[in-house]
């Protein structure tokens, strides 16, 4: 469960971030507050990286697939770090992804905290104008792995534009063509 911590003076920073120990919690700056989760469980970061293992083998030439631990430093004061990216063109490979970098997929893998993932998070990259944004089910005992692709409408807000459960195939173009189900990422 994510845990909001409030600046003690203004807001959090990227500074703050760095200040920070390393302890293995994921940080993100989201509207000044400092968000802190614990690492996620195996099945999380089992389908993140099959799932970028997957994107990586479908990318054009001239786009790099990133999977976490990764920063996306939006703007001066803000910092999330997706699970998987999808960013084209030259990325300066030794820091975090700067604001003047707007990636063509960010992808979710939900964790112990869906609601953030479905509400703040998409509303933040819908505002910061991300083409695509997955949300992905890692699924459970009882419950079928399942993914949920949003693309950015010329309004500025995100449709669905497919969605899968189980073995049912998620097809699209974009970024780039690809095709895969959703129990491909277990």
């Amino acid at each position: 469960m994510a845990v909001v911590e409030y600046a003690p003076s203004d807001e959090f920073t990227w500074a703050d971030i760095l200040n920070e120990p390393d302890d293995g919690l994921r940080r993100e700056i989201i509207g000044g507050s400092l968000i802190v989760n614990p690492a996620p469980f195996i099945r999380h970061q089992a389908v993140g990286f099959r799932l970028a293992t997957i994107l990586d083998g479908a990318k054009a030439a001239g786009t790099r697939v990133l999977v976490a631990p990764i920063d996306w430093r939006y703007d001066a004061k803000g910092v999330v770090g997706p699970d998987v990216v999808v960013v084209a063109g030259d990325v300066d490979v030794d820091g975090p992804i700067p604001a003047t970098v707007v990636p063509d997929l960010v992808v979710e893998v939900f964790s112990s905290n869906a609601v953030f993932d479905r509400t703040i998070k998409r509303d933040l990259y819908q505002q910061l104008g991300v083409p695509r944004y997955w949300m992905i089910d890692p699924g459970g005992p009882h419950r079928q792995p399942s993914i949920v692709a949003l693309s950015l409408g010329v309004d500025g807000v995100y449709d669905v534009s497919a969605e899968a459960t189980g073995m049912e195939v998620l097809a699209t173009d974009h970024p780039f063509p690809v095709a895969f189900a959703p129990a491909d990422l277990l």
